[in-house]
């Protein structure tokens, strides 16, 4: 009986073993890091925004795995601004001892550089809502009514005003005076002033 007992432990071990040793494939998120952009340069853009590694390992490594994306750390330095396809090299993320990488999924990314301008730009104030009955705006006056802004060339190029973050109306039935944010679109990295003296004088309607 003990033999019979200690021949059944043995195959469950050999068993356990062989199962947690057993090879197996698997997609692990993988997030994309970027290095060493060249001077006065802008990455705009990324496509597509997610990243899939899959390996090939022992049952008990991919068990042991946390969920976090491991990490692929790309250099840009010798790209200059604009559209350029990377191919994303398996070998080089960094993998627990064990696991072998097999392709990242996709295998490519499109990146979008752009090189950096600053300029100056004039100031329009977002106004929302309505005035109650019988009143209106008669005059609106920004502070400063320009602020100079660092960004993308592309977005710059085309960009002929900045808004404020909205100024509501609502129930105003006086002239008011508020410092607001300003409300800043992508690819523009720096902005001064980034808040604005708004003054909107209200008045009532002329009969």
């Amino acid at each position: 009986m003990f033999l019979k007992f200690l021949a059944l432990f043995f195959a469950f071990l050999l068993w356990f073993f062989v199962v947690l040793q057993d090879k197996i494939e698997r997609e692990l998120p993988l997030k994309l890091v970027f290095r060493n952009l060249p001077p006065n340069t802008l990455l705009l853009n990324v496509k597509p925004s997610t990243f899939r590694l899959k390996v090939i390992g022992p049952r008990s490594i991919m068990r042991s795995l946390s969920g976090e994306p491991l990490i692929l750390s790309l250099d840009l330095s010798r790209y200059p601004p604009g559209r350029h396809i990377l191919r994303i090299p398996p070998e080089n993320v960094k993998l627990p001892s064990g696991l072998k990488p097999i392709e990242v999924i996709p295998q490519e990314a499109e990146i979008l550089l752009d090189s950096v301008i600053q300029k100056w730009i004039k100031v329009k104030v977002d106004l929302r809502g309505e005035l109650p009955e019988g009143f209106k705006v008669k005059e609106v006056r920004i502070r400063p009514a320009s602020v100079r802004i660092k960004g993308a060339r592309t977005v710059l190029r085309d960009l002929k005003f900045l808004y404020t973050a909205p100024v509501y109306l609502s129930e105003r039935r006086e002239s008011f005076k508020l410092e607001v944010l300003l409300s800043i679109p992508e690819g523009i990295v720096e902005v001064y002033p980034e808040r604005v003296q708004v003054v909107v004088k209200i008045g009532r309607k002329e009969p």
